[in-house]
């Protein structure tokens, strides 16, 4: 049976350790208000618990092979929740920037070996399926972290949403000494000569354009749209703000279900432009809405945005008929790396030139992703055909 107890521990451990992540990002605005830091400062504290994950699979892969995975999880998960109770003292911006750091540390390890265990803890023909709840399972904690962080903010203080976060580590701490398998992390080494190796193909090389660009938009507006709210609405607490992110739940069917929509156009190129343009009328609309606008528009985005990389980490696994640990890798990192990026330099756009300017800036960066998709010469049936 594919629910075992072990597959519902680490399932909860998945959710716990996601929502460090992103439990922040409702908080910017009163955490930049507090600390007197611009949006683009503020965005640093994603920033940096990003910028870990993107570098893990070149640092991190020469000595978590040997780790056991429980025992990472465990030591990863103990270090976490006493950084995040750490959060309680804090007193400077830099302070929260340093420990946000530490969470991204610890973070590629937690990651690393749950996605070890959701990979060897069933049958071979059953991992798919597994790796399916993972993907859900990091959306929920996404959105958990999100709206925890908001309705702590709200009703006590900022503090005490991460204070809280912390002692949440605690019950997957607790739960996985009962986890019965162990194995040893898998984790891919990305080198210089593998890198070309893979980039030598040009389905790659524009898959991993499309994935960084949108992934790019799309994490810059989760980011500063709690700015934007706040200047449209001043006043407007994190748990309002924290409502934004409803939307991001979407991406979990969307996610599961992105394979079926590829195999029913019969073309991922198709799948991956429907995708675009189901992001792109959410991005522009944004230009045109309120508070309630804002909220339907989120919709939009996490669609498009879940669509697209669904298909893109699908068909890149599908492609991979060799190097298929490293391709993995270098997904990830470019992942991350958007991510970080895309959570930081928006925020100096919002601040100097404003809202609309800052969506024509991703409207442009949109227009070369679909170039990048349209490049793709993809023959499905071949595996890594070029």
């Amino acid at each position: 049976m594919i629910f075992s107890r072990n597959l519902v521990v680490l399932l909860i451990a998945t959710v716990v350790s996601f929502s460090t992540l992103y439990i922040p990002q409702p908080m910017l605005p009163l955490l930049a208000e507090t600390f007197g830091v611009s949006a683009g400062e503020a965005g640093l504290l994603m920033t940096v618990a990003m910028l870990p994950l993107a570098l893990a699979p070149v640092a991190y892969g020469y000595f978590l092979q040997a780790i056991p995975a429980r025992l990472m999880l465990m030591v990863a998960l103990s270090l976490l929740a006493f950084d995040q109770l750490c959060f309680y003292f804090v007193t400077e911006f830099w302070q929260l920037i340093g420990l946000r750091l530490i969470q991204g540390l610890l973070l590629p390890a937690i990651f690393t070996s749950l996605m070890t265990y959701f990979a060897t803890m069933v049958p071979k023909g059953q991992v798919r399926r597994v790796m399916g709840f993972y993907i859900g399972a990091t959306i929920l904690g996404g959105f958990v972290g999100r709206l925890a962080g908001g309705i702590f903010a709200s009703s006590f203080d900022w503090r005490t949403a991460f204070v809280v976060m912390g002692l949440a580590q605690l019950l997957p701490l607790i739960l996985l000494t009962s986890v019965e398998s162990d194995t040893d992390i898998n984790f891919a080494r990305l080198d210089s000569k593998s890198i070309s190796r893979v980039l030598r193909n040009r389905n790659y090389r524009f898959m991993f354009l499309a994935l960084a660009s949108i992934f790019f938009v799309f994490s810059g507006i989760l980011n500063i749209i709690p700015f934007h709210l706040q200047d449209i609405n001043p006043g407007t607490t994190p748990f309002l703000i924290s409502m934004l992110y409803l939307g991001y739940l979407v991406g979990a069917p969307v996610s599961f279900f992105s394979d079926s929509i590829s195999r029913m156009f019969n073309d991922d190129r198709k799948s991956l432009m429907l995708g675009l343009v189901i992001h792109a009328f959410g991005l522009v609309m944004l230009l045109f809405v309120a508070f309630q606008g804002l909220l339907m528009m989120m919709f939009f985005l996490a669609a498009g945005f879940f669509l697209i990389h669904g298909t893109l980490s699908g068909l890149v696994n599908h492609l991979a008929s060799e190097h298929k640990a490293v391709v993995n890798g270098l997904y990830v990192s470019i992942y991350y790396i958007s991510g970080a990026l895309g959570s930081w330099l928006p925020g100096y756009v919002y601040d100097q030139f404003g809202w609309g300017s800052m969506i024509l800036v991703f409207a442009l960066i949109l227009v070369f992703t679909a170039w990048y998709i349209l490049q793709l010469r993809l023959d499905t049936n071949k595996p890594g055909s070029a």
